[in-house]
């Protein structure tokens, strides 16, 4: 309890969402099933005078209090909900941000994030393990990109998370290029100009190294280029090596336009290369029978032997997955012993949910789809490592 009661003191915000913080995530069992898993994300104006955020989360806590009807509910719980309704001020104030809580005050265990918005969101869980769908869901919106705009001898980068974006400013040298005065030699020019082209292939040819080096280094999923039509002619040749990183491009009007300006116009490239590469990989998967899992049960069989390299997940209404309440052995089919410890009592949570909780553990990367949006697709696919 007193670990409970020191998070009531001190909060620790993060901004980002690291492997290590997911895994503590997946990991964490609590066998009173108390803990909480929270989300709340609108898009209104702040206004000290209306609190519908605040009136919202408490009727999440209200629902998810029910099942403690007839018994008291556990003084660590307690403090979590009052914390969390610390956390509803917060939200009331800034209002466009993505506010996800995971607590469990028996175990003296506190990760708040505030993330950029991905939309409107809201949820309160109570349980033995957290809710993870929605942050993953979020974290694949958030997924950082790369944009770059490029004029004649220069360039601007920026990095994009969600709503979010960023000028690089260390990193990516800014050259311009300068004709020297006139000079009434004959041919001059034609070696002026000439010069100037072979300047301008060498700089883009250095600038898209640096762009590939600032892609892996802000773990981005992607670059999307921003220049005149005309002057790709020129560029491109140079970026033939980008090719797999490069999302898409759009025309730049204006060299100094402003970020909010250029995530607008990179936007629909990376929303467009999201919402192809789900239908890409089910394809190869669709293809190469040898590498693939289809189906809840052969889905999670495949990410218990760690051979899942990619898990495609949509909706799976009413399917679940049970756990062993003694081992922690996952399985698809109810009604049967474990077969690692032989033990009958299992605890059940949603299919989509204990799939994700092993892809985490087995780092295999997971992407949603649109069930409806995919032909043939059936809520649950792998793409094998072997």
């Amino acid at each position: 309890m007193e670990a409970a009661a020191g998070l009531i003191t001190k909060r620790n915000v993060e901004c980002t969402v690291t492997r290590e913080d997911v895994l503590a995530l997946a990991t964490l069992c609590d066998p009173h099933a108390t803990a909480v898993s929270f989300g709340f994300g609108h898009i209104t104006a702040p206004d000290d005078s209306h609190r519908e955020e605040v009136i919202a989360i408490k009727g999440l806590m209200q629902q998810a209090m029910t099942q403690f009807a007839h018994e008291r509910t556990p003084v660590a719980l307690s403090k979590d909900l009052h914390q969390i309704l610390t956390v509803a001020e917060d939200i009331r104030r800034n209002p466009a941000r993505l506010r996800l809580v995971f607590a469990c005050g028996d175990q003296g265990f506190w990760r708040e994030f505030n993330l950029p918005s991905t939309g409107r969101l809201s949820f309160l869980r109570l349980g033995r393990r957290f809710y993870l769908a929605p942050l993953m869901l979020a974290l694949q919106s958030l997924a950082p990109y790369c944009v770059a705009i490029i004029e004649s001898g220069k360039a601007r980068a920026f990095v994009v998370r969600g709503t979010e974006i960023q000028e690089v400013t260390e990193g990516l040298a800014i050259e311009e290029l300068r004709l020297p005065a006139d000079d009434p030699r004959v041919g001059w020019s034609k070696h002026v100009l000439k010069g100037r082209a072979e300047h301008e292939k060498e700089y883009f040819k250095n600038l898209s190294h640096r762009l590939l080096q600032l892609v892996s280094q802000e773990h981005a999923i992607g670059l999307v280029i921003g220049c005149h039509q005309d002057l790709w002619g020129e560029v491109g040749p140079q970026f033939a090596h980008l090719e797999k990183v490069i999302m898409g491009r759009f025309h730049l009007a204006h060299f100094d336009a402003e970020p909010s300006q250029l995530m607008s116009m990179a936007m629909p490239a990376f929303e467009h290369a999201q919402q192809t590469r789900v239908p890409a990989v089910l394809r190869e998967i669709n293809e190469t029978p040898s590498r693939r899992a289809l189906g809840v049960q052969d889905v999670l069989d495949a990410l218990s032997g760690g051979r899942v390299q990619d898990l495609i997940l949509g909706r799976l209404p009413g399917q679940t997955i049970s756990e062993c309440k003694s081992c922690g052995r996952m399985m698809a089919v109810a009604g049967h012993n474990c077969p690692s410890c032989g033990d009958a009592e299992v605890f059940y949570m949603p299919a989509e949910e204990g799939l994700i909780r092993q892809a985490l553990l087995t780092d295999a990367e997971i992407l949603f789809a649109e069930t409806d949006a995919v032909p043939g697709f059936n809520g649950a696919a792998a793409r094998l490592r072997y």
